[in-house]
């Protein structure tokens, strides 16, 4: 099966010179159609990765700091909710989110904070040094008043995402909720049809504008990767999403630890997503735990929204498509850049890697570490489809059990769903031919509200409704006829 996954990070827009979310989205769209249609047709994107900052942010000297967050937010609510619509059908499933650096309110950490006088002696400022360099610090050193501050409220320092949980609760309808304690700060998106599982994870822990090192929660990333690692996901391409990059310059410190990495290969982790950096980039790392030769790849993506003085030298705006095969466990990785100069008007043509002197680039994806036992997604698809008659959701069971045509317990449940849902065309739409009393006399009494003439002839020439002696099936074969001769 090939599918495509459409990669964007940095949505944060250029305050001076913001683009018109109607823009944005149409503008990608246009580019999406454009590339499906060249010598080598790219792949219409299955779902999506935001790796972060959605919002440029704001500092908490400006004018209605707390106003200025709610209005970024709204706007790229708007957006996100727009984009599933136009690409996905307003499936909002289809796209996986996380947060950055920027989403991270400074008011927050401001007002959790208190200013740390500088100490006189020698000792003890050795031992205010000593304690801003310990693990997990509550210190802070503002370059711009050049002091200390110490986080004194740690409630009010983890609500500094509280924007960003609000956003991801309003976006997935309160499907899915983000919690602001860290221990908690992942999900998990399962996409059963491409046989894909993409971990969410937070790299923005214990980060601040006074703190700009990427950190994921100790406890947050094991009690992940046992997740990720249940039974439910073997034989299935693992990915996971982050926002920061893994490397920096001398004079840099906003990257995160890539030491992690190997315990996301240890899980079965074949390909990694991020931005942070502002351009698309892609390497593999090695497993070097232990004696099994895997491998994970990682893909950056350009910033999407950024103005001019946060684009990398020599890199312009951009976001990536990934074309997956997993049978063949290949991967196409395609990068698009703004090709005009009107900041607020983006249009997007082919991207250049250097590797390649082209617009993609080729890769290997290791395979799930474990194989897929025979009848899981059966088993699967029946616990999940008992969840749903039990709660009511009877679209829901005709859609997990579409692929389950021939199984006896799925087509059970099946017929209790089109009885609650009293539709006569979904009915005559999924009961093809009757396999049972039960099936025979509910599609025979659609057909008789709503069904047309050949249909009704189907039915009633079928060896199973032609020579059934059941009474009740017998009634609604006399009523059909009774029909067909008026």
């Amino acid at each position: 099966m090939r599918y495509s996954i459409l990669h964007l990070s940095d949505l944060h827009r250029d305050l001076t010179d913001e683009i018109p979310n109607a823009w944005l989205i149409d503008s990608i769209e246009r580019d999406l159609q454009t590339i499906a249609k060249e010598q080598h047709p790219v792949l219409h994107p299955t779902l999506c990765v935001v790796s972060g900052d959605l919002i440029y942010g704001v500092h908490p000297s400006a004018p209605d700091a707390e106003g200025e967050l709610k209005r970024q937010n709204a706007q790229a609510l708007e957006f996100l909710i727009e984009l599933t619509d136009r690409l996905f059908g307003g499936n909002r499933d289809r796209l996986v989110l996380i947060p950055g650096n920027h989403d991270v309110a400074f008011t927050k950490v401001k007002i959790s904070s208190a200013p740390v006088p500088m100490p006189k002696n020698a000792a003890e400022k050795a031992a205010l040094v000593r304690e801003f360099f310990s693990a997990n610090t509550k210190l802070r050193w503002s370059w711009s008043d050049l002091s200390f501050h110490r986080i004194v409220d740690s409630n009010i320092y983890q609500s500094r995402l509280s924007h960003f949980c609000d956003l991801y609760e309003q976006f997935y309808q309160g499907q899915r909720t983000y919690s602001t304690e860290p221990e908690s700060q992942f999900d998990l998106f399962d996409f059963p049809g491409q046989k894909l599982s993409i971990l969410a994870l937070n790299s923005c822990h214990n980060n601040d504008p006074w703190r700009r090192a990427g950190q994921i929660n100790s406890t947050a990333l094991a009690n992940a990767c046992r997740q990720l690692r249940s039974p439910r996901r073997a034989g299935w391409t693992l990915g996971a999403t982050w926002h920061h990059n893994l490397v920096g310059g001398p004079s840099q410190d906003d990257y995160l630890d890539p030491e992690f990495l190997q315990l996301l290969i240890d899980s079965g982790v074949s390909l990694g997503l991020h931005g942070h950096q502002h351009r698309s980039e892609y390497f593999d790392e090695r497993y070097r735990l232990g004696p099994q030769a895997r491998k994970m790849t990682i893909v950056s993506a350009a910033t999407l929204c950024a103005g001019p003085n946060n684009l990398s030298p020599g890199t312009p705006r951009g976001y990536n498509v990934i074309e997956i095969d997993n049978e063949a466990w290949t991967a196409r990785l395609h990068q698009r850049q703004m090709v005009n100069l009107q900041f607020n008007m983006p249009a997007w043509g082919p991207g250049h890697f250097v590797d390649t002197n082209a617009s993609f680039v080729e890769f290997e994806l290791s395979p799930p570490a474990e194989s897929r036992p025979a009848g899981l997604d059966r088993d699967y698809a029946l616990e999940s489809a008992s969840a749903h008659l039990g709660s009511g959701e009877w679209e829901k069971v005709l859609e997990i059990l579409a692929d389950l045509q021939a199984d006896s317990m799925a087509r059970r449940m099946r017929l209790k769903a089109l009885e609650e849902l009293d539709s006569p065309p979904r009915t005559i739409a999924i009961i093809k031919e009757p396999t049972d009393i039960a099936e025979a006399v509910i599609l025979g009494h659609a057909l008789l509200s709503e069904g047309d003439s050949q249909a009704r002839r189907r039915f009633l020439e079928h060896p199973f409704v032609a020579n059934n002696m059941d009474a009740s099936v017998k009634e609604v074969v006399s009523k059909l006829n009774a029909r067909k001769a008026r």
